[in-house]
């Protein structure tokens, strides 16, 4: 493969105009890739722009600079509204399952094996909760210097709460800390989390979220984004729309959708149209349906926001 070479931002832009894509303003340009850089901006944006009837790179008729800086900010808000909406979820359920578990089994027994789900002393089981344990005593010896609350608990009281440390876990933690929680616990959780909510069903949503909030929190290309994790099938919503995917953006609404409370959930979609309205006035070369569908949106995506 050969090797890339720097290249200047006036050859950048010469690069764009020879594939065809129309600068209209040379400065506003050079500012963006300065700001942005090329990588970021053109590999990450380009692709739903070009023109895939040819066998070489060349964007489609009337493609402007403009039009890829709009799906650049459009997908730069897209992940703000995402994180902002999987942060609510994330808090909730570390809230939650604090709360449920303390109450079961009191404030710092959540390093012992009998209060998870070791399933008959199966060894994958124990596994399991002995790399979570792990990675609990990795936060705490982490965070043992750094978060005021830890630091407090562990030299005054020679413990942490489980409703201290949950601060100090990721989305990925946690959800961990639920898989390996014992099925009636989980199904408590659940249940006080949102009305009719399977254990399933959360356990699943909240795994997949995790590499959505991953992709927002590294500011990297979302809208067309797929992930490697996917949605179970015997989700409503998926089976609803007949979906054949579930590991793209429809597939995080969905998820959001089936955690989030109704007002919460009807506030995000209003704004993730909103979104789509502001960018399809502000792209000519390519339609709104073209990204939507890039989001894996079927036509009726709407109906999500109706649905119980």
């Amino acid at each position: 493969m050969e090797d890339k070479v720097f290249r200047k931002v006036k050859e950048q832009i010469g690069i764009l105009r020879g594939r065809g894509v129309i600068i209209n303003n040379k400065k506003f340009a050079k500012n963006v890739l300065l700001e942005i850089n090329y990588y970021n901006l053109i590999n990450g944006y380009k692709k739903i722009f070009l023109d895939e009837t040819l066998p070489y790179e060349h964007y489609l008729s009337g493609t402007t600079f403009e039009e890829i800086y709009n799906l650049y900010e459009f997908d730069r808000r897209l992940r703000i509204l995402s994180i902002e909406a999987i942060l609510k979820v994330e808090k909730k359920f570390k809230t939650i399952i604090a709360y449920e578990f303390s109450r079961k089994y009191g404030y710092k027994n959540y390093l012992l094996f009998e209060n998870f789900d070791i399933s008959g002393s199966n060894p994958k089981s124990c596994k399991q909760i002995s790399e979570l344990f792990k990675k609990l005593y990795e936060k705490i010896s982490l965070n043992i210097d750094k978060e005021q609350s830890i630091t407090h608990y562990v030299t005054e009281k020679n413990y942490i709460p489980l409703w201290v440390l949950v601060n100090s876990l990721t989305i990925g933690d946690i959800s961990k800390f639920y898989a390996n929680m014992l099925p009636k616990d989980k199904n408590n959780v659940a249940r006080t989390f949102k009305y009719g909510l399977r254990a399933d069903d959360i356990d699943n949503c909240i795994y997949f979220l995790s590499s959505i909030r991953n992709r927002c929190a590294h500011d990297e290309v979302l809208f067309s984004f797929k992930s490697n994790v996917h949605l179970k099938n015997n989700n409503k919503y998926l089976k609803y729309f007949k979906l054949k995917k579930s590991n793209d953006y429809y597939a995080a609404m969905i998820a959001l959708k089936t955690l989030l409370l109704d007002k919460d959930y009807n506030l995000f979609q209003k704004n993730v149209e909103l979104l789509l309205d502001e960018l399809s006035g502000r792209i000519h070369s390519i339609s709104k349906n073209k990204v939507t569908s890039e989001m894996g949106m079927p036509s009726n995506w709407k109906k999500l926001k109706k649905l119980d």
